[in-house]
């Protein structure tokens, strides 16, 4: 018995419209992170991190339901603020942005809180989620850390670019408002670890390993550069992957071919570059030869083809 199709919801559907449309006629919405946001540290996959950091794949748009389920979440970060307060916590420094690795390790806090009956003359970061029973009841009976890697990991990096030693993790059940904390120390070790990782991708010119060989499994199953490892797709044009490009500090950048410095902002406009040209790593193809004068690189794709990048011709 063929299934019948869903029944036809105008209504909702201009709902998702008008707010895919209102979120497209913001001005941040043009661009993107600058570098790689704490909570992507929680990946255990470099070679996503590196193609994020390059811009390789087009941004990911949500739609009209994934932004009211972000702007859910930023009315539960308020009430659970509010709800501290009267406990009697003192908060400060409430949506902090911070970064680390000159500007390339970026995120945001929630705020700072003193007074927590669990210690109170201790400052902690604040970190405050919301989810489904089931994912909060993992969190429950496992742990931050093992259970939502990339909170714990985003909360720990706001710690240390505070250089605060305890974290405060406050997590919402959506479905039946129980909350539930968990405590963290900061772990210096560590911190300096991600840091280092992070430095050296921003520094690392060749894409690294992919860490599966089946791209239906985690973690590559709904990662956003599947297309780029699995199914030899060429990456976006700009400024970030040109073999041009050198990474600067805090999202800004240096053009080695007109010696010209290159903003955030500018970066995209390599998408018009006449002197572009990608770096070898980000190519699905065996690099054969290099004219620097005629400013070409020569390679025989997975197809078999053989691509000029400069020529006026499109890749294959």
């Amino acid at each position: 018995m063929v299934a019948l199709p869903p029944p036809a919801q105008p209504t909702i559907d201009a709902i998702w419209r008008a707010r895919e449309a209102e979120a497209a006629a913001d001005p941040r919405s043009a661009y993107e992170g600058y570098g790689i946001a704490a909570a992507a540290l929680g990946s255990s996959c470099d070679r996503q991190l590196w193609l994020t950091l390059r811009w390789a794949s087009p941004p990911e748009i949500p739609t009209g339901r994934q932004l009211r389920i972000y702007e859910r979440g930023n009315l539960e970060e308020r009430r659970v603020l509010e709800d501290l307060a009267r406990a009697g916590i003192e908060i400060s420094r409430e949506q902090e942005r911070f970064a680390l690795a000159g500007g390339w390790l970026r995120g945001k806090l929630d705020g700072v809180g003193r007074g927590f009956f669990e210690a109170p003359k201790a400052e902690h970061v604040i970190e405050i989620k919301s989810m489904k029973a089931a994912d909060w009841r993992a969190v429950q009976k496992h742990g931050l850390m093992r259970s939502k890697p990339e909170h714990w990991h985003q909360l720990h990096i706001g710690m240390a670019a505070l250089g605060i030693a305890r974290g405060m993790y406050i997590c919402v059940n959506k479905d039946d408002e129980q909350l539930l904390v968990e405590r963290i120390r900061l772990d210096v070790e560590e911190a300096n670890r991600q840091e280092a990782r992070v430095e050296r991708l921003v520094a690392e010119h060749e894409a690294p390993l992919k860490i599966a060989e089946n791209a239906g499994r985690p973690p590559c199953r709904f990662c956003r550069h599947q297309r780029l490892c699995f199914e030899a797709a060429m990456p976006r044009r700009h400024c970030r992957t040109c073999l041009h490009f050198a990474f600067g500090r805090d999202g800004n950048g240096h053009c080695a071919r007109f010696d010209e410095p290159r903003s955030p902002q500018r970066q995209h406009e390599g998408a018009q570059c006449p002197a572009h040209l990608y770096l070898p790593a980000l190519v699905p193809g065996e690099q054969i030869d290099a004219d620097p004068e005629a400013e070409t690189v020569t390679y025989r794709m997975q197809s078999g083809s053989v691509w000029i990048d400069g020529a006026a011709e499109e890749p294959a």
